[in-house]
């Protein structure tokens, strides 16, 4: 955000090579992911749903940024 709104501001950290880097480590992390067996993926997908259901029908409305609808 801060690169649209200030983008003259002084950067402290910059990544080396540019774009380089995150591509590769993106593609390095799907290739990870890929070779895990098919249970994990499972528990992944269940503790997911989980985690949202407990988001949205308990957390979010007790969020100190949550705002309701008029």
């Amino acid at each position: 955000m801060l690169r649209y709104k200030e983008p003259d501001r002084h950067r402290g950290f910059r990544v080396p090579f540019g774009p380089v880097i995150p591509v590769l480590s993106v593609i390095f992390c799907v290739l990870l992911m890929a070779g895990l067996p098919a249970i994990t993926w499972a528990r992944f997908f269940v503790w997911l749903i989980i985690g949202l259901v407990v988001y949205f029908f308990y957390s979010r409305k007790r969020s100190e940024f949550y705002v309701p609808k008029a």
